[in-house]
This record gives structure tokens, sequence and C-alpha cells, in this order.
């Protein structure tokens, strides 16, 4: 409850900059992306952090899809510095699936890319923080490591949009 009550007020404050500020730009995600995928840990990321989300939830040139299978490790209830980290990684997946989707210039969700950037910020979180443990990335990991997590996302694609048919290279 603690993680959704965060995630709520983070959506209201990004409402509430976004009604004062002008649209991200393509080009200011692009520099938010390269600083949350330099070091997530940064004095910098949180900002960064805002700029990809404003421009996930207002582009028309990106499409992102959300929800528990997606975002697994925003489901645990958490406190304090705990929601934070989620709430990072939350922003960070939202940068992997936006910057896949630029790259293409295709408007078509992306998990596996999101996916992919959360378990690379999770390792350099784990540097600083040793202790940190969020079981739901470590499954994302062990997928990963087994080859099994690009068909989990393949194949939640194939769920949010059954009657398209994808490619299965989604590198």
């Amino acid at each position: 409850m603690t993680c959704r009550i965060t995630s709520l007020l983070l959506i209201m404050l990004l409402s509430l900059a976004a009604a004062r500020a002008e649209p991200v730009s393509r080009r200011e995600v692009l520099a938010a992306i390269a600083v949350l995928e330099g070091d997530v840990t940064s004095a910098a990321a949180p900002q960064a952090a805002v700029t990809v989300t404003r421009f996930g939830k207002e582009s028309d040139a990106v499409l992102i899809i959300l929800g528990p299978e997606t975002l697994p490790w925003m489901q645990e209830e958490t406190a304090g510095a705990g929601a934070t980290v989620r709430a990072m990684l939350m922003a960070v997946y939202f940068a992997g699936d936006i910057k896949s989707q630029l790259e293409r210039n295709r408007a078509e969700d992306d998990p596996y890319r999101g996916w992919l950037a959360v378990i690379k910020a999770y390792r350099q979180m784990r540097r600083q923080q040793p202790k940190l443990v969020i079981p739901e990335v470590e499954e994302l990991i062990e997928k990963e490591e087994t080859g099994r997590l690009r068909q989990e996302a393949e194949n939640l694609r194939r769920q949010q949009d059954p009657e398209e048919p994808r490619p299965t290279n989604m590198a």
C-alpha cells in the first residue's frame, strides 16, 4: 500500500509539474535516459527519472502498457527508502522501454528492454547497497540468465494485442 501511495504521489507531482512546464522533447528525454543508464544512483538521477516519466506520460511517440506483469516490484507494499528505490526502478523501466521505441521510431511497447534497464540499474544500486534485495527483480535476473525473459516479454506483448502478430526478434 505504501509503495502504491508513493507511486500515486509521484504521478500527482509529475502532473502538477507537467501542467506548468513545456512538453519534454525527444532530445531532453534521451539526455535523461543517458543519465539513468550511466548511474542511476547519481544526484542527477531523480530529476532524470521525472523527465523520463513525464515524457512517457505525455508523448504520443511512445506507448507504455503498465500492469503487475510489467512492474512486478511495484506490487509489494514498501515504505521509506524501499519505496523510493522501487519508484526509481519504475522510471528506469520507462527509460528502457522509451529508448527502444524512439530508436525504432515505433510506438510499440517493449517490456523486454524495460526489464533489461531495470536489471542493469538494480545491479548499480546493489553495488552501493549490498543488502538491497528485491525478489521480483531477482526473478527477472534469473529469467534473463536462463534465457526466458525475452520470451516472457513476447508473450506479454501478444496478450496485450492478440490480433496483431509480432516478430520474435525484439532486440
